[in-house]
């Protein structure tokens, strides 16, 4: 039996919806730290457009889309922060709202998460609990990087069958 366990054979396309200003700043480190072949959407002035660009694309220049043709060329859409007090609740529902129509599956993941204790904290949790599929909380970035790279299908580099194992020259 051949099992197929290289990154060639699925690639799932991942859009990374910041969550306030804590989330943008997760997707900066990642982006720093390696992460790529992800789209970042965040919120347009618009409330049926959001704004596009690649995880290592500037972020003055991003591109505009439609929610709804956003949410049709994607496969995971994965919300992210760690200040719930900084959820834009209402573009949290039209996003996953949009994703659900679609047949997106719907991701939450909390890096070190707060604001808990806070009334707009508690309310963006219940926000967050109703409309994702998945709500994952771990305590490091690098945790949270990771997983986005075993959902997108491993990295560029990785040796098939093993996500994370680069290949080591002279070996």
């Amino acid at each position: 039996m051949t099992y197929l366990t290289s990154r060639a054979y699925y690639k799932a396309r991942i859009l990374l919806v910041p969550l306030g200003p804590s989330g943008a700043a997760l997707v900066s480190s990642m982006s720093d730290a390696g992460l790529r072949e992800v789209l970042v959407a965040a919120p347009a002035s618009h409330p049926d457009a959001v704004l596009l660009r690649e995880i290592d694309s500037p972020a003055a220049h991003p591109s505009t889309e439609t929610v709804s043709d956003l949410a049709a060329t994607t496969d995971m859409m994965v919300f992210l922060g760690s200040r719930l007090e900084e959820t834009p609740d209402d573009f949290v529902e039209v996003m996953a709202t949009a994703g659900r129509n679609q047949g997106t599956l719907l991701a939450g993941v909390l890096v070190g998460v707060g604001g808990w204790d806070s009334e707009p904290g508690s309310t963006s949790m219940m926000v967050l609990r109703r409309e994702l599929d998945m709500l994952v909380t771990v305590r490091k970035a690098d945790l949270a990087r990771d997983f986005i790279e075993v959902l997108k299908g491993g990295t560029k580099d990785a040796v098939p069958g093993k996500l994370f194992q680069l290949p080591t020259p002279g070996v």
